[in-house]
């Protein structure tokens, strides 16, 4: 049995892709002028734009889908919702209250790197203003300062890898300006054929209008990990040191995701925490030419509870487990 996306979020798709197709057209195609007959008779209509006009979205229907009998013995899981999913077939293997809309925290920063590399080329250079900056100390920041330039790679680096709230800030309000950049996550967000997702800045922190479901960020975590190389191999990457140029200092980013040093066949992706949202994660492994993806929400230690997920989906696939057996509770002795 198929889940989502079901017929009222395919209409909105087809609705997403016919206006992509016209004089809305989130490629560089440009509105259509009025004739000249029209111009000679009357003033011409001012067009308003949608503020994504002239970003591109990328249209793609991923869904995955639930067996009529869920795999059995899933390890306990301790958090507020969650999806285990087998990405070669797209089966659900475990999940809980999936499609919940939450706060994302910083997962937020995937549907981020989503819309840059679908518009910019990883080489573009971004001179970061004092308009992107100006983040609370409380933020994890890359640490840009204004005046610096650095090129897309270099700010996907800062806001994947230390989870930099200047970086995710300084991709969207020095490139095209927050708000058309943000009106493009969430166009991104309806041509995947979502409907439990809306954003409302790059970064994640708190906010009623920023939300997510665990469905949804699997979604967007499974398409961009699919579509782009450099995405995989940023998120995969446990340090990462940007020279000093001409342009910027020296940077060390260390990457936050404790998956990484908790799983063994772990490559990614991203986590996030905040005081709303708890401890989040979207995670990925890889063995043996299987790929698993996991989103927890609200969920404390989620590397933990990802990596035991993780080992009883490759179980599923018959291959022996990374992790020792976990401990049985001593009994309580007889008072």
């Amino acid at each position: 049995m198929f889940r989502p996306p079901p017929y009222a979020r395919i209409a909105l798709v087809t609705l997403v892709v016919a206006i992509a197709a016209g004089t809305l057209a989130t490629t560089s195609r440009l509105p259509i002028a009025p004739s000249r007959v029209a111009a000679a008779t009357r003033p011409p209509a001012r067009t308003v734009q949608p503020p994504w006009f002239r970003m591109h979205v990328a249209s793609s229907v991923v869904s995955f889908w639930t067996p009529e009998t869920m795999p059995a013995g899933a390890p306990p899981v301790r958090g507020r919702a969650g999806i285990l999913v087998d990405m070669d077939t797209g089966e659900i293997l475990w999940e809980r209250q999936a499609d919940l809309e939450l706060a994302p925290a910083s997962l937020t920063k995937v549907l981020t790197s989503l819309v840059a590399l679908e518009n910019f080329t990883p080489d573009q250079l971004v001179t970061v203003t004092a308009d992107a900056l100006g983040q609370s100390s409380a933020d994890t920041l890359m640490g840009l300062k204004a005046g610096e330039t650095l090129s897309i790679e270099e700010l996907l680096d800062g806001m994947l890898l230390p989870s930099g709230d200047d970086a995710a800030s300084a991709m969207a309000v020095d490139t095209v300006g927050e708000a058309r950049f943000v009106a493009a996550m969430n166009a991104q967000v309806v041509a995947l054929g979502l409907a439990d997702s809306h954003f409302s800045a790059t970064a994640g922190l708190d906010d009623p209008a920023l939300y997510s479901s665990a469905y949804d960020l699997a979604v967007i975590a499974a398409y961009t990990y699919q579509q782009f190389p450099l995405f995989d191999q940023i998120v995969n990457t446990r340090t990462i040191n940007l020279p000093a140029t001409a342009l910027h200092p020296a940077f060390h980013l260390h990457n936050l995701d404790a998956l990484l040093q908790a799983y063994p066949a772990a490559v990614g992706i991203k986590p996030g925490w905040t005081g709303n949202a708890g401890a989040c994660l979207i995670g990925m492994a890889v063995r043996d030419g299987h790929h698993l993806l996991s989103v927890l929400l609200s969920a404390n230690y989620p590397a933990r509870i990802e990596s035991r997920l993780f080992d009883w989906g490759f179980e599923l696939e018959g291959l022996p487990p990374l992790l020792p057996p976990t401990p049985a509770p001593k009994p309580t002795p007889a008072t």
